[in-house]
């Protein structure tokens, strides 16, 4: 199964900056306009991704609704990280913030208005998120809120300076195979495509999950160390290098979709 999340996240780090470049010259503006529809109308979303050679790369069973369905899900988070990082990177160099060791992150006053503020909507939130009874209507309603936990979790940890100024190894360990993680518990934790889990000793669920977990992290640390030898290798620092290996893929990819839509027909 393809990870939908993943490339949604990717493919709004590459396109959202040239989108803004277009928008602000005039003559390229209709095309981010286009965009913009394209990402928030559904119709509009299944038209263009079911064009070859898109539908190749995202329909899923002749359908491309999974792809919206996971695309709309996270279709703010970018937007989110985005303008979270403008904020802290005004804040600094306004001098706003105090990032010493031991000291709160602002003024004590502000800092314990923030940090209160923030340990009310994490409970809410997580409240509201236990309690969600309706998948349907809860599913509409994440992509809008499911910054705020994010937010306060955040600001939890980092505005008090004793919790900033220190950290658990174990975590920070998994924090740098994190989109292993991410993408491999698609193919090994889960099964059916996200509707089951995987089941390697029946009858025993704790053990199985056990067993399913020990090998669910170490492939995925695998995949991390493999992924790292392969970026130095496939992106060498010779430019000319580079241009030469990006114009073999796109050969191989360009083969691969017509060999895909050969078979097809």
């Amino acid at each position: 199964m393809m990870n939908y999340g993943i490339l949604y996240f990717h493919l709004n780090i590459f396109l959202l900056p040239e989108i803004e470049y277009l928008y602000q010259r005039t003559e390229y503006s209709n095309i981010a306009v286009v965009y913009i529809y394209v990402c928030f109308l559904q119709d509009l979303f299944e038209k263009v991704f079911s064009i070859w050679p898109l539908s190749m790369f995202f329909e899923l069973n002749g359908s491309i609704y999974e792809w919206w369905f996971r695309w709309k899900l996270d279709r703010y988070v970018v937007f989110h990280g985005m303008l979270f990082a403008f904020i802290y990177l005004t804040f600094q160099k306004r001098q706003v913030l105090s990032e010493g060791k031991g000291e709160p992150l602002f003024p004590t006053k502000v800092s314990n208005i923030f940090l209160f503020i923030s340990v009310v909507l994490f409970l809410t939130y997580s409240i509201w998120a236990s309690s969600c009874k309706n998948k349907t209507e809860c599913n509409e309603m994440h992509p809008s809120v499911s910054v705020v936990q994010i937010l306060a979790f955040i600001l939890i940890r980092n505005i008090p300076g004793y919790a900033r100024s220190v950290y658990s190894s174990f975590f920070a360990w998994f924090g740098r195979i994190s989109l292993e993680l991410f993408i491999c518990q698609y193919h090994i934790w889960l099964a059916a495509d996200t509707k089951g889990i995987l089941v390697l000793i029946p009858g025993t669920p704790m053990l199985n999950i056990i067993v399913s977990t020990f090998i669910f992290v170490c492939v995925a640390h695998e995949i991390s160390q493999i992924t790292n030898d392969l970026a130095q290798i496939v992106v060498p620092k010779d430019n000319v290098m580079l241009l030469k290996r990006l114009i073999w893929a796109c050969v191989f990819f360009s083969g691969f979709l017509f060999l895909s839509s050969f078979q097809k027909q």
